[in-house]
């Protein structure tokens, strides 16, 4: 894909469960490098699609956080939109990527530490942060900031925008 492009199209290969490891009586039907996935029939490779990037099951999310989010992150506090977008069937590892565990976070976690650590070197520059961290499930779009038990639908309106009827939440985090 162009270098160019302000949108990069990613891939996560997730790990395989236990209970669905490969054996040698389970054929594979796919396989990956470092920008393509391969359908693999019969032993041969009959169909690719190709992305800015794809992470193998090995790579870890420090790892996409470095290579993709972190230059976002970046020109985010230099005054740019950015969007990190999560999409995938259920159990397909958006949530772990996103929020990541106690012992390995996730890029959420790792773009916060990024964006205060940018802040707290920069003393004489202000700045003003606005975050969204939203679900989309079955059409139904949910402002996650919100505490799970206020948590109502947004309302979509024309124009390209979400509008929020149900929290308003000011995040401070002392540096």
């Amino acid at each position: 894909m162009a270098d160019e492009s302000a949108v990069k199209v990613c891939v996560r290969v997730r790990p395989l469960i236990q209970s669905t490891e490969v054996t040698d009586l389970v054929p594979v039907h796919w396989k990956a490098d470092k920008q393509a996935i391969h359908q693999v029939d019969e032993g041969c490779i009959t169909k690719t699609f190709n992305f800015d990037r794809v992470f193998s099951a090995v790579e870890t999310t420090k790892q996409l956080y470095q290579e993709i989010a972190k230059p976002l992150v970046v020109s985010t506090v230099q005054g740019y939109n950015g969007t990190i977008f999560a999409y995938g069937q259920t159990s397909s590892g958006k949530t772990f990527t996103m929020m990541g565990s106690s012992h390995m976070p996730g890029v959420i976690p790792l773009a916060m530490e990024d964006v205060f650590l940018t802040i707290k070197n920069c003393p004489k520059k202000e700045f003003l942060l606005r975050v969204s961290y939203m679900e989309i499930y079955n059409e139904t779009v949910t402002d996650l900031l919100c505490d799970s038990w206020k948590r109502k639908p947004l309302e979509i309106r024309e124009g390209n925008y979400v509008r929020s009827k149900t929290c308003i939440r000011t995040l401070l985090m002392s540096l």
